[in-house]
């Protein structure tokens, strides 16, 4: 399963992202705003082995890699699932990008992109998102993608902004 973007393809994750998702998950850069840094691959791999059972659970939702189109570079990861992986929730969107490619627009393209397959494959109308209360970026792009800010929660024990938008 695989969609794109001006200059994205989003692809489910595979086992053999490890690699690049165990180089972000200990990246304190990339995971400043998000959760605290691994430093053994074992919560990674308990991580994956959690998404790729919930993608199989629930064909066309899951945590996809973020890739240029023409797949030559793994440029980050996004979540397009059920919130907390339980399918009666609300539908989350989220991304994660590697340094090197923040501060581009690509957040944005891909946020923007995430809803359109929701609502084009599924007919979802409500999204919701988190952004740590003071990651300035990510609170910018979901105000970009028309979110709003609904209230306030603690996600991976950090307080985060809960955003929503609605079609």
């Amino acid at each position: 399963m695989q969609f794109q973007s001006d200059r994205l393809s989003f692809r489910l994750i595979q086992d053999g992202d490890f690699q690049n998702i165990y180089r972000l998950q200990s990246d304190p850069v990339a995971m400043h705003f998000i959760r605290p840094v691994v430093t053994d691959e074992t919560p990674v791999r308990e991580r994956m082995a959690l998404w790729a059972k919930y993608a199989a659970e629930n064909p066309g939702f899951g945590v996809w890699a973020i890739e240029s189109v023409d797949g030559q570079q793994f440029m980050g990861y996004c979540v397009f699932r059920h919130l907390h992986f339980q399918p009666d929730n609300d539908v989350e969107i989220g991304y994660t990008l590697s340094k090197e490619f923040t501060g581009k627009g690509l957040a944005t393209e891909a946020a923007h992109r995430l809803m359109q397959y929701g609502r084009e494959a599924f007919g979802i109308k409500n999204f919701v998102a988190y952004t740590n209360q003071l990651n300035l970026a990510s609170n910018r792009v979901l105000e970009k993608c028309g979110f709003k800010k609904v209230g306030e929660e603690v996600v991976n024990d950090i307080n985060s902004f809960r955003w929503e938008i609605q079609f």
